[in-house]
């Protein structure tokens, strides 16, 4: 594998993780309520899991409030018994063909838990940057021990892929900088 083909691998990987964590804060709660916090969580439906998303419009009526529009009015009981057990910290209201959940305002405390939710997540996708620069770099170790890259080579590439993850990780600090900033906001 070339060193070409070792950047690519660590890129593929990196974006991996980086579509996994922004769908992983997408579900994290700001100050401001959006049908992320429930578009993901599963209904049985007719035996199979299936997202609110696809069973439902979700959207929101102000800032705390969300209003789930089922397209189908037999699911109302389904996804209201999902959404119960999906442990969001507040319970769902079916008003009539829709289901209504009013989440409170955030208080100093839970928003301090948020934000520690937020780094742990954030942490979580460091841990597998680093995983996969070093996946890249023994791949790349491999080619200098068999001899097809020169020591220069080898050195140019772990310079390359210790950049590469540098700016992966600003990107995710700015990332998380911006959610923080929402957390907090009032």
């Amino acid at each position: 594998m070339s060193l070409k083909e070792n950047f690519e691998l660590f890129e593929l990987q990196k974006g991996e993780v980086t579509t996994w964590y922004a769908e992983e804060i997408a579900g994290i709660r700001t100050g401001r309520v959006t049908p992320n916090l429930v578009a993901n969580v599963n209904v049985d439906h007719y035996g199979t899991k299936t997202p609110v998303s696809g069973l439902a419009s979700v959207n929101n009526s102000d800032a705390r409030t969300l209003v789930i529009t089922p397209w189908d009015k037999g699911v109302i009981q389904p996804i209201e018994k999902a959404l119960t057990e999906a442990d969001l910290g507040v319970m769902p209201s079916v008003d009539g063909e829709v289901i209504r959940i009013v989440f409170p305002s955030m208080t100093e405390e839970s928003r301090e838990q948020t934000t520690k939710q937020l780094h742990k997540k954030t942490e979580e996708a460091r841990v597998r940057l680093r995983q996969a620069r070093d996946e890249a770099l023994r791949e790349i170790k491999i080619e200098k021990d068999k001899g097809d890259l020169t020591e220069d080579d080898f050195y140019e590439g772990k310079k390359t892929l210790d950049e590469m993850i540098e700016k992966a990780n600003k990107s995710l600090e700015e990332v998380t900088t911006k959610k923080e900033e929402e957390i907090q906001a009032i």
